[in-house]
C-alpha cells in the first residue's frame, strides 16, 4: 500500500513539473489588428492592451519600440525582433516566440540597455542578465517586486512604461509601478503644465483623485 501512495506522489510531482516548464501562451496578439503607427490604432492597442490577462513578446516589443521611437517600422515580429537586436537591447541569441507572454528579465534586459543603466557589479559582468536588469530596475523603483520569470498583464505592462516615462522625465511619481500611468502628475506630454515633453498617444490611465467636502461644524451660540 505504501508503495502504491508512493508512485502516485511521484507521478503528480512529475506532472506538476512538467507543468510548470511549459511558458504561457497569449491567443491572437494583438499586433495582428492594432499593429498601425496612426495615432488612433497606437492609442487603440494602448487601451486594449489594458484588458489583457497577459502581454505577449509581440506586443511587449511592439510597445516598447512605440514608446522609444512613436513608432513600429516592423512589419511583423521577427521584424520587431531583428530591429532591438540590431540596437543590442536583446541578445542575438534571443528565440522565444511571438506569442509566448513576455518575461519580466527580459523586458528587464531591454528596458536597462535602452536607458543606458549600468547598474551593479553583477549587472555588469553579467551583460545585463535578466536576473540583475529585474533587480535594479527594483532597487530604482521601476519594476514591483518580481522574478525574471513572472510575466505581465497588460495592465502591469502599461504601468512600467508609464513608470519608465515618468523616470525619464527626471520627474518620477510617488506611485508604485503596478498602477496604471499614463501621464505624469504634472501635466500630460503637450500640456501647458508640461512643455518640455512630446506629445503622446498612450491613453491616461491615472486615476483622477476626486476632492472631499469637509462638512461644517456648527458652533453653539
Amino acid at each position: 500500500m505504501s508503495q502504491s501512495r508512493t508512485r502516485v506522489t511521484l507521478a503528480l510531482s512529475f506532472l506538476l513539473a512538467c507543468a510548470g516548464c511549459h511558458s504561457a501562451k497569449v491567443a491572437e496578439p494583438l499586433t495582428a489588428k492594432l499593429g498601425g503607427n496612426d495615432p488612433d490604432a497606437q492609442m487603440e492597442f494602448w487601451h486594449t492592451l489594458a484588458t489583457r490577462n497577459l502581454t505577449s513578446n509581440d506586443e511587449a516589443f511592439h510597445g516598447l519600440l512605440l514608446y522609444i521611437d512613436g513608432q513600429d517600422p516592423a512589419a511583423d515580429y521577427t521584424g520587431r525582433v531583428n530591429a532591438l537586436k540590431s540596437r543590442g537591447l536583446l541578445d542575438a541569441g534571443f528565440n522565444q516566440p511571438a506569442d509566448q507572454a513576455v518575461e519580466r528579465g527580459i523586458l528587464a534586459q531591454t528596458l536597462v540597455r535602452a536607458l543606458k543603466i549600468k547598474g551593479g557589479v553583477l549587472q555588469r559582468l553579467t551583460h545585463d542578465n535578466p536576473r540583475y536588469a529585474v533587480r535594479e530596475l527594483m532597487y530604482m523603483d521601476l519594476y514591483p517586486p518580481s522574478s525574471p520569470q513572472q510575466t505581465f498583464s497588460g495592465t502591469e505592462f502599461l504601468g512600467i512604461i508609464g513608470r519608465i516615462e515618468d523616470y525619464q522625465r527626471g520627474n518620477p511619481a510617488d506611485y508604485p509601478a503596478a498602477v496604471l500611468p499614463g501621464e505624469a502628475a504634472q501635466g500630460a506630454p503637450g500640456d501647458v503644465a508640461n512643455p518640455q515633453a512630446k506629445p503622446t498617444t498612450r491613453p491616461v490611465t491615472r486615476p483622477t483623485v476626486q476632492p472631499t467636502v469637509q462638512p461644517q461644524v456648527e458652533q453653539n451660540k
